[in-house]
């Protein structure tokens, strides 16, 4: 689709923000486009960061049916209570990876008229996994000066990365047209990357941009899996990290960033993500493992009263080791709660997979 084939109301729309930036007027919209795209636009103090984020796929697949009245995008209230402004993009298709004809279209009208380029203070790209590739992709399209990026995919082109095919559902795309190599969208920006370096496609996805992106930091987090942003804000460390980096601060916060990140190994996640991906753990390893995080559910459950939580979620830990214990444990819950649907979904599963 050609820029010039894009609908006047989208183009006005472009036309308006430019107008609110190059005068430094406060604007607050969340504008609909269409083939169900939005954009969510709050700027209110020109003198604090401007953030551009991008729906991953859980958020994507999981409200497709939600109207975009009800949808703020990836990280807008977040970035909001910091007090910093965001231009966040919605997708309401999982599957198209950014990739349809339109927003692509739109991009390239983006870039041509350098929208964001006089916007005055720092600008940021934020996301994570295909909401990564995606900030990373139209990094230089939005005229940002960083982009933070976690678990971010470069790309689904089988010739740049053949030994990811997590995500064939979005093979149909086309994936050699523009934007297709999101390392060639960040090479002039400060580039973040937070991954999992024991994730080996995760690992091979990060392994693009820091060779092709010289500008780029790595902040490994071993034992977590894909889902970065949850695991690490579970253990504190997300906004630490955001926030050094939002405010230029990265390399004086790092000690305490890594201290911080040492909790995981208080964090059940981190240990059961270990017990199921480390070729290297025997099982004598396993049992020392599995009582530890057994521990530190007694400790968070200590309550009387919480003890069908604490049967619940060890059932949940032993899901993928020991499923004959796992259903002792979950058999336990469901006596405790008999009327929880929870519960009684996940005996119901174990009892079809015996």
């Amino acid at each position: 689709m050609p820029v010039e084939a894009l609908p006047i109301n989208v183009k006005l729309n472009l036309e308006k923000i430019r107008y609110h930036i190059d005068n430094k007027l406060s604007i607050k919209e969340k504008i609909d486009l269409p083939n169900g795209y939005a954009i969510n636009l709050y700027i209110e103090d020109y003198s604090q960061p401007l953030l551009f984020t991008f729906d991953n796929r859980h958020i994507a697949e999981h409200m497709e049916q939600t109207t975009f009245e009800c949808r703020q995008g990836w990280g807008y209230e977040y970035v909001i209570n910091k007090g910093w402004n965001i231009c966040a993009f919605l997708e309401s298709d999982y599957t198209r990876w950014y990739r349809h004809p339109f927003f692509i279209a739109l991009m390239r009208c983006i870039e041509s008229k350098n929208l964001f380029q006089n916007y005055p203070s720092k600008k940021i790209t934020y996301g994570s996994s295909m909401g990564g590739y995606a900030a990373a992709t139209f990094a230089k399209a939005l005229s940002a000066d960083t982009s933070i990026l976690f678990n971010p995919f470069s790309t689904l082109n089988h010739r740049l990365a053949p030994w990811d095919t997590r995500e064939d559902y979005a093979w149909y795309n086309n994936w050699n047209s523009g934007y297709h190599d999101a390392v060639k969208g960040c090479q002039t920006t400060d580039n973040y990357i937070i991954y999992d370096p024991t994730f080996q496609l995760d690992h091979l996805q990060a392994k693009r941009f820091m060779t092709h992106c010289t500008k780029t930091t790595q902040i490994r987090v071993p034992g977590v899996g894909h889902g970065m942003p949850g695991h690490l804000a579970k253990i504190n460390a997300l906004d630490l990290i955001v926030s050094s980096i939002v405010s230029d601060n990265y390399l004086t916060a790092k000690p305490e960033i890594f201290n911080t990140l040492k909790k995981r190994r208080d964090y059940i996640g981190y240990h059961r993500f270990m017990l199921n991906r480390n070729p290297q753990m025997t099982n004598a390893r396993k049992q020392i493992v599995m009582e530890h995080c057994l521990n530190m559910l007694r400790h968070k459950y200590h309550e009387p009263r919480h003890a069908s939580f604490f049967y619940r979620d060890a059932s949940d830990l032993y899901a993928l080791y020991d499923r004959n214990m796992a259903l002792k444990f979950i058999k336990k819950a469901a006596t405790l709660k008999p009327d929880c649907p929870k519960i009684n979904k996940r005996l119901n599963d174990l009892l079809s997979n015996v």
